[in-house]
């Protein structure tokens, strides 16, 4: 399999710049299952912005969970990447069939959390209120605030091909370096969006390096154990609340469409584990 996320370095060391093709991954997943041409352009945006953040894992122990709970009851989105590559990526049952738009799914209540570390060296979360209608903004508002880390996210879905881009500059970088930056990649989207792949870094980012080629895959291992993992970086109170409830919470495998059903038992034993 071919690597299809690369991580650059401007060549004044000020900026990082990450670029996935996601297409591959896309094709293996349920997909093909949802109806409404929204919820399938809000299934392959963030697909994309998860597959970008692949790139900060660099050992095979650390792992990353993204989890996103939407405004509307039952309506989330999970992800784990693992540090050697494998993503696994889940719609709740409940936005797979959503038929409503932005505006019932962000603001008061709605949460981006995304979990990153590794086991042995712990795990570390942070959480910001999701409350703008692009996805793009969900992931650059997350590391504004929690990493208060400037942080742009772009992607495109062009004739069946998933992309994206994320650039982030380091500390003390020039914001002439960084607006050049963006510049390139404003007028460049239709080339990087649809062009052969192995010819982006040169042609689009001649003022960076390659520093890294990573291989995202998605091969199914699902488990209801690791969907338990998973709920892990959910946040806390959403878990209480879905208790108090009486509630379940199912995730669907986004690459088998397996289902997975938490009651009110498997609720109750993650909140004692995150409360030790």
């Amino acid at each position: 399999m071919k690597n299809n996320l690369i991580k650059l370095l401007t060549i004044d060391k000020e900026i990082r710049i990450y670029i996935v093709d996601a297409t591959s991954i896309l094709d293996n997943s349920t997909l093909k299952s949802i109806k409404t041409e929204f919820i399938k352009k809000l299934y392959t945006k963030l697909f994309a912005n998860c597959c970008l953040l692949g790139g900060f894992l660099t050992e095979n122990d650390q792992r990353l969970s993204i989890s996103i709970r939407f405004k509307e009851p039952g309506c989330s989105v999970h992800c784990d990447i693992e540090g050697n590559g494998n993503i696994n990526y889940m719609f709740s049952q409940q936005l797979v069939s959503f038929a409503g738009d932005f505006t019932n799914l962000v603001g008061d209540g709605a949460t981006l959390s995304i979990t990153r570390g590794s086991w042995l060296g712990g795990m570390f979360t942070g959480t910001v209120e999701v409350c703008y209608d692009s996805v793009d903004l969900f992931f650059s508002h997350f590391y504004s605030k929690s990493e208060q880390t400037e942080t742009v996210f772009k992607t495109w879905r062009n004739n069946g091909i998933l992309r994206g881009c994320m650039i982030q500059p380091l500390p003390f970088t020039d914001d002439v370096n960084m607006k050049r930056v963006m510049e390139s990649v404003n007028s460049n989207e239709m080339y990087i969006s649809s062009a052969e792949w192995s010819d982006i870094p040169k042609f689009v980012f001649p003022y960076a390096r390659i520093i890294e080629q990573y291989t995202l895959k998605s091969e199914c291992n699902c488990s209801k154990e690791m969907f338990f993992g998973m709920m892990m970086a959910v946040n806390i109170e959403d878990i209480k609340q879905a208790i108090q409830m009486n509630k379940e919470e199912e995730l669907v495998c986004g690459i088998c469409g397996k289902k997975y059903r938490f009651n009110r038992n498997d609720l109750e034993t993650i909140v004692k584990i995150k409360e030790r």
